[in-house]
């Protein structure tokens, strides 16, 4: 289970540091002793009726890493809420999510006013802070347990129980549940073990939110590894390189975006982290001028780069980055690697059909690491994850990736794009059709189009714009529309109102001359824009964007 990473640590290092947040060091024995608490009363407020999920919604906070161990230490499964979310999209993951249970740390009681208003029903809503002063919430650690004069006795389940769900970009305009079972996560973390092996004092830094999978790898790996996990308080990049050496942080692990802000500011000098010694970056592709830069900076560091969907945990794939590697320049970004321990990947052609060697085709994942499907069992991706059999490969089932790869002899699979209009911002998912769906509602135009834009220097997209066929368009109100329903990251940076569409030879959309009005800033006198315009770009970025492009034109 999860969390006997965690408890299994805490019975053996009970004085060891597990947790710095908030300026303030917690050990083992005392964060055992808090999830514990929560993890009693949750079974005593759920003793009448059968609640198998709960909802989590904090900060970053002791109460919110205290909240994920009491809920999986009561058998339940966590659904974490980001608060930076908007409150609509806050509402609409709580509705699907079909937990009756919410815990809420000190700093989001704040917020329960606007989004319990959205539901049509609120479950029932426990405060984890055991001090805090909100008399209309009842604290859930302060909950009596089932038998009070008995020793509590931890929840025996399976493996097949879920440990969390996390929500995903969804291409019909909603969010979509990915339900995540103990035996996917600890195939993950298991293997993440056997990749790097014990650190004496290992120290971890999380910068993402708990609504990310890569903030359960931060949290069960550095404890099932006897470490201790630091929080800061902002992802600022001048703050983290300090953070980094006040802390003598050892483990790292974050989008390429996170350091690239770093790099930007002129932090990654030489020699400036010598006390880090494992690296991991994902959720997007890491170019060579970062990975120089950051090896340089941590010459003590093994660097990592991760790959995998949220439906396969976490991530099913690596490639280390050595010297020798980056010493050729043709080689500007990093590749996928191999398959991690237990992890079985197919190329295969439309047919799911094997490629050739070194063809390219679709990426197709197997292993004890995938999910069983999405959590809604109408929801139209649940036909990527398929069954078939393949001579020597011991996997029956299989997620289409929608990732266009190519496997080599001497990098093993290697990125070659995306197959549908699935983009990363800032290592963040995000459909360009949930994006389209929720600005043509709010604009009321006849078409809508939404494309990856700018780029930077990797061909990374940064930003988005919205074309919308409108003439009476309010740009401010459908931008407001979108602040209040998307994550900040998808809102458009610009939207433009066009007269016509442009169209292929197929008689769809053109998206690559929209992509040519982004280069050339030829826009709308009528568009508005959050970030100054950008009258050119460098032809690398554009030639990206096209490759892109040309997928999503078939």
């Amino acid at each position: 289970m999860l969390q006997t990473f965690f408890f299994d640590s805490a019975a053996s290092q009970s004085h060891s540091p597990a947790l710095w947040v908030d300026e303030r060091l917690y050990s083992y024995g005392e964060i055992e002793t808090r999830a514990r608490r929560v993890s009693a009363g949750l079974a005593a407020v759920a003793r009448t009726g059968d609640a198998r999920r709960c909802l989590l919604f904090g900060h970053r906070s002791v109460a919110a890493y205290v909240g994920v161990l009491g809920i999986l230490d009561a058998g339940m499964a966590y659904v974490p809420l980001n608060p930076k979310m908007p409150a609509a999209r806050i509402a609409a993951i709580i509705e699907q999510s079909g937990a009756p249970l919410m815990l809420v740390d000190r700093r989001c009681a704040a917020s329960l006013d606007e989004v319990p208003s959205l539901l049509d029903e609120r479950p029932r809503i426990f405060l984890l802070d055991e001090d805090a002063d909100e008399p209309h919430l009842p604290s859930v650690a302060a909950a009596p347990p089932l038998l009070p004069a008995a020793p509590y006795a931890r929840h025996q389940g399976t493996v097949h129980d879920l440990a969390y769900i996390l929500f995903t970009s969804g291409s019909t305009g909603a969010p979509k549940g990915v339900p995540i079972t103990h035996a996917n996560a600890d195939a993950y973390v298991t293997g993440q073990l056997q990749l790097a092996g014990k650190v004496r004092d290992a120290r971890y830094v999380q910068f993402c939110e708990l609504s990310f999978d890569p903030s359960v790898h931060d949290m069960f790996v550095c404890w099932a590894n006897g470490g201790c996990l630091y929080v800061p308080d902002t992802v600022d990049p001048v703050y983290n390189a300090d953070f980094i050496k006040r802390h003598e942080i050892t483990h790292w692990n974050s989008v390429p975006s996170v350091a690239g802000f770093m790099q930007q500011m002129r932090k990654l000098t030489p020699g400036a982290f010598p006390s880090v010694r494992l690296s991991l970056f994902g959720g997007e592709p890491l170019p060579r001028s970062l990975a120089l830069a950051w090896m340089q900076a941590a010459p003590n560091s093994r660097v990592l780069n991760m790959y995998g969907p949220t439906e396969a945990t976490i991530a099913c794939t690596c490639f280390e980055v050595t010297a020798g590697f980056l010493d050729d320049p043709q080689h500007t970004v990093m590749p996928l690697g191999w398959a991690l321990p237990g992890v079985e990947l197919m190329i295969v052609d439309a047919e799911l059909e094997p490629v050739a060697a070194e063809q390219t085709g679709e990426l197709l994942i197997g292993g004890p690491q995938l999910a069983g499907g999405y959590l809604s069992p109408d929801e139209a991706g649940n036909g990527r994850f398929v069954a078939k059999t393949y001579p020597g490969r011991r996997e029956q089932r299989w997620y289409r990736s929608c990732d266009a790869a190519r496997a080599t002899t001497q990098h093993g699979i290697v990125f070659q794009g995306r197959l549908d209009t699935q983009v990363k911002i800032l290592g963040n998912r995000v459909e360009l059709e949930e994006v389209e769906h929720v600005v043509q509602t709010c604009s009321h135009a006849a078409l809508c189009a939404v494309i990856p834009w700018p780029l930077d220097e990797a061909g990374r997209a940064t930003g988005l714009v919205a074309f919308v066929t409108n003439a009476q368009v309010e740009i401010a109100l459908v931008l407001r529309a979108c602040r209040q329903r998307l994550p900040v990251y998808a809102v458009p940076q610009r939207i433009v109102a066009i007269d016509a569409f442009p169209l292929n030879v197929n008689g769809k959309i053109d998206r690559m001359a929209l992509a040519g009005q982004c280069a050339r800033g030829t826009f709308s006198t009528r568009d508005l824009c959050q970030t100054p315009a950008t009258n050119s770009q460098p032809s690398s970025r554009m030639n990206a964007l096209m490759s892109c492009l040309e997928k999503q034109a078939l």
